[in-house]
Parts: C-alpha cells; sequence; structure tokens
C-alpha cells in the first residue's frame, strides 16, 4: 500500500513537471502565436499558424525562443526532441535531441555559423 502511495505522488509530480514545462514552453513561444504546445513522451510539438515552416523560422524558434529559458530560468530539461510543425501538423522540422547545448549556442555571437551546423546536423524533416 505504501509503494502505491509513492508511485501515485511521483505521477502528481511528473504531471506538474510536465505541465510547468509547457507552460515555460509557450511563455518562450508567444511571439510565434503557437497553435499548441504539447510534451508527449518527453518530445516538445509546437504547432505554428504557418502553412509552410521554413529554415528560418525553425532555426528562430530554437535560438531566439526556446533557447532563451535557459538565460531566463525556465530551461525545458528532459526533452529527448523538438518538433516544430505548420497549422496543418504535416510539415516541418525535428531537433532529435533535446535542449541541453543551449547553454553552449548561448554563449556564442548571434548568427553563428558553427550553431547553425550543429542545429541542423542534429534535425531530420518531419
Amino acid at each position: 500500500m505504501k509503494s502505491m502511495k509513492i508511485v501515485a505522488t511521483l505521477a502528481v509530480l511528473a504531471t506538474s513537471a510536465m505541465a510547468d514545462q509547457r507552460t515555460s514552453a509557450s511563455d518562450l513561444l508567444e511571439m510565434w502565436q503557437p497553435q499548441s504546445v504539447v510534451i508527449d513522451g518527453g518530445v516538445l510539438t509546437v504547432v505554428l499558424p504557418q502553412n509552410r515552416i521554413t529554415e528560418e523560422i525553425y532555426m528562430s524558434v530554437l535560438t531566439s525562443g526556446l533557447c532563451l529559458g535557459f538565460a531566463m530560468d525556465k530551461p525545458l530539461n528532459g526533452l529527448s526532441g523538438i518538433e516544430v510543425l505548420n497549422r496543418h501538423g504535416r510539415q516541418g522540422y525535428v531537433l532529435e535531441h533535446g535542449l541541453e547545448p543551449c547553454a553552449t549556442w548561448n554563449d556564442r555571437p548571434v548568427g553563428s555559423k558553427t550553431t547553425y551546423y550543429e542545429i541542423l546536423g542534429a534535425t531530420h524533416l518531419y
């Protein structure tokens, strides 16, 4: 019985942490006006109102949006992937790992080619 209470408590805490991360992600992405922000299975899925997600939109969402969470005490830790999709949820880009490299990316000058290539090297099309 005691182990059931522990498991239930951990489940509530995990759900609360995911809700906090979703709220943080929504706050960080406010200027892009996402239609939805969902975390499922450790993957953050962001649906934007555009018909087509370009490489420029994807890069700005990561570098000027989600990565700023680390500088603003809203880090999005524990994610295993990031999906940035168009309004139909059928086209976009997927970062194949979480945002842990953001600390390094944030220390570089804006527009760093190294950051650009590191992000694209870990990205595939949706």
